[in-house]
């Protein structure tokens, strides 16, 4: 999990919102398909609460304060995050982040400026595991979330195994350097080049435009451990 800056509403939705019986319910094909990419964009194309990749047609909108008890917030774009499917078809005890979610409360949200959640969350670097110092929100992570699902956490592992090995190239007959991990920790950082097609409907016709910028899965994990390394810790 990482912190997520919120961009503006699209506009499709400012203007739906103006129905008076709009509903997230009866919210219209074009007007959601507007939302999942402005939710991608700002998310570099990965799961706000797991990090791993999802695109347009794998993934679901995520309303951090649930419908059910906050109805007034569901077309709130500030409320709504892009998630994974969650194991969406596999058993209970194995899904993950919205899906396992549901309807419970979560005390933070990654897109929430306020709530400071990369000073809320932390790592163990060798087993894989995500954790928070406030004790509610982390029990949250685990029951509500279930990020520590042996999968993600496995994932996470792999992703760091990768970053080791890059280390292991720059490193000049001793430890990699400052300048070394810094410039490793911009990499994991930046949004990579790589481009989605997405098919629009303009006047009755099909174009395809690409999108760029995509984020690394899991880099909310990988820069934690380029950052403690730079510490000395």
């Amino acid at each position: 999990m990482y912190s997520i800056v919120k961009s503006i509403q699209p506009n499709s939705l400012v203007t739906y919102k103006n129905d008076p019986n709009a509903s997230y319910e009866n919210l219209p094909k074009n007007v959601k398909l507007d939302i999942k990419w402005s939710l991608l964009t700002e998310q570099g194309f990965v799961c706000a609460y797991c990090m791993t990749p999802i695109d347009e047609n794998k993934m679901r909108i995520e309303h951090w304060a649930c419908q059910k008890e906050h109805e007034d917030k569901e077309l709130d774009y500030s409320n709504m995050l892009a998630c994974c499917t969650g194991n969406e078809n596999q058993r209970d005890e194995e899904y993950i982040c919205d899906k396992m979610k549901g309807n419970k409360s979560l005390r933070y949200s990654p897109a929430c400026y306020g709530h400071r959640i990369n000073e809320r969350i932390y790592y163990e670097h060798g087993n894989g595991t995500i954790h928070s110092s406030v004790a509610e929100f982390d029990e949250q992570l685990r029951s509500v979330l279930n990020l520590n699902y042996h999968r993600l956490v496995s994932n996470r592992k792999a992703a760091l195994r990768a970053i080791h090995a890059r280390l292991e190239t720059v490193k000049k007959g001793g430890n990699a350097t400052k300048n070394d991990i810094e410039g490793l920790l911009r990499d994991v950082c930046s949004r990579r080049a790589t481009k989605v097609k997405r098919k629009v409907d303009v006047l009755g016709q099909n174009f395809t435009i690409e999108w760029p910028e995509k984020h690394k899965p899991f880099y909310g994990f990988l820069s934690d451990y380029l950052q403690h390394k730079l510490q000395g810790k």
